[in-house]
């Protein structure tokens, strides 16, 4: 990554993060949580606890009251303000609790072996995530039946459902789940 698209991501991060702190005295009582999502998890910080927040090279520093914690930027997939208490006592062990469903980029991405495809899941659902190859022809499904509030990590290998390699190119794998349709975009090299 160049020094330019660093700074870039840097300033990207700085500026949500002082727009998430700015709207923070409109929040109600018992909020606001500033939320850091990265690739496989996800922390909430009560905003009143946070005694510092910093950057140093391609790393964000969130400091509070208890504790200090570092998150690579290359890792970071997006910063949010919870306005609304999530009614876990602690939100940082509620973490794994999450609030919204939401699907993750693979990891990694282009990939020759096999992907990771991680999801987080609200409440209990029956849930469907399934791979396509680019023509729209179903390839394989990865998950289908009830899965378990939380989050979710699931292996590809480059198989269809009968065991066969697929061939290299563009695939995409999508979630379904009640009321929620997501996709996204992978790449298999051989």
């Amino acid at each position: 990554m160049t020094g330019r698209v660093r700074r870039g991501i840097a300033t990207h991060f700085k500026a949500t993060l002082l727009a998430v702190l700015a709207a923070a005295p409109h929040a109600l009582a018992d909020g606001p949580y500033l939320g850091i999502h990265t690739i496989g998890s996800f922390v909430s910080y009560p905003v009143a606890d946070i005694t510092r927040m910093s950057f140093a090279s391609d790393t964000l520093f969130v400091e509070t009251s208890s504790e200090s914690d570092a998150y690579p930027l290359a890792s970071v997939v997006r910063i949010d303000f919870e306005p609304i208490s999530t009614g876990v006592a602690a939100p940082r062990t509620g973490a794994a609790l999450p609030g919204v469903l939401h699907l993750f980029p693979n990891q990694p991405n282009p990939f020759s072996e096999g992907t990771r495809i991680a999801f987080r899941l609200p409440r209990t659902a029956a849930v469907k995530l399934r791979i396509y190859a680019v023509n729209g022809r179903h390839v394989r499904d990865l998950v289908d039946g009830e899965a378990a509030a939380g989050l979710h990590d699931v292996s590809w290998n480059g198989c269809d459902d009968n065991g066969r390699h697929v061939a290299p190119g563009v695939y995409f794998y999508q979630l379904i789940a009640p009321g929620v349709d997501e996709s996204r975009r992978m790449i298999l090299l051989r």
